[in-house]
């Protein structure tokens, strides 16, 4: 998925590009963070983010839609890659969640960590990519027509980062309980319990998405002016 992105980039930005390689997603998912995770994220298509435009990956971003592109009308056809599952583990320490998850389990009686009894993983996972010359082609061709500019227009006097996605990595989140051996009747009552506050709390408290199929977790944006 990231065969070529640095390269890309780098000719691609008047703003000048950093030589040394952009570091990967925590937990080996590639690219930038989508946050929050969600389907409904294409390949080729441009969104714009309300930041400044960065090639920092490190950060996570939250896209909203700018200009829908459809690969069928210009005949791309992206490759898709399957891989491993990923462990979303990470992301609960990341986004501060470590200790919420610690309290509700005080409160229910239960010792250990998440991990001791539940796991968060991204399955199915499925890297999406089409090449930056079939991305330019899209660009060139679809930025430019009417309803784009339009919106390009209004995302310009905001000063807000416009981006094409280059690349996505989608895969169902799953968040469940671990099966235990020689685990209690009470023990296992109080992870039941457990389980749907730990969902409730994902998702309001840190913005993470605790279930879905098909969901986006990061992607690989250029920079679009």
């Amino acid at each position: 998925m990231t065969r070529h992105f640095l390269s890309i980039a780098c000719g691609l930005l008047a703003a000048g590009c950093a030589t040394s390689p952009q570091p990967d997603l925590a937990g080996g998912t590639g690219g930038r963070e989508l946050r929050p995770a969600r389907a409904g994220i294409n390949v080729g298509s441009l969104y714009f983010a309300r930041e400044k435009a960065t090639e920092d990956r490190s950060r996570p971003v939250n896209l909203e839609r700018l200009c829908e592109v459809s690969l069928e009308r210009y005949a791309v056809l992206p490759v898709d890659a399957r891989q491993s599952d990923v462990d979303l583990s990470y992301k609960l320490e990341a986004s501060g969640a470590v200790s919420g998850i610690k309290n509700i389990f005080v409160n229910l009686g239960l010792s250990g960590n998440f991990s001791d009894h539940f796991e968060y993983k991204l399955t199915n996972v499925v890297d999406r990519s089409i090449s930056y010359q079939e991305a330019q082609t899209l660009f060139d061709d679809r930025a430019f027509k009417r309803d784009c500019s339009h919106w390009r227009k209004n995302i310009s006097r905001e000063n807000w980062a416009r981006y094409q996605i280059l690349s996505i990595k989608t895969g169902d989140i799953v968040l469940r309980q671990k099966t235990e051996t020689g685990v209690s009747a009470d023990i296992k009552a109080k992870i039941a319990v457990a389980e749907p506050q730990l969902k409730v709390a994902l998702s309001r408290s840190y913005n993470l998405a605790v279930s879905g199929q098909g969901m986006v977790i990061a992607v690989n944006p250029i920079i679009r002016e």
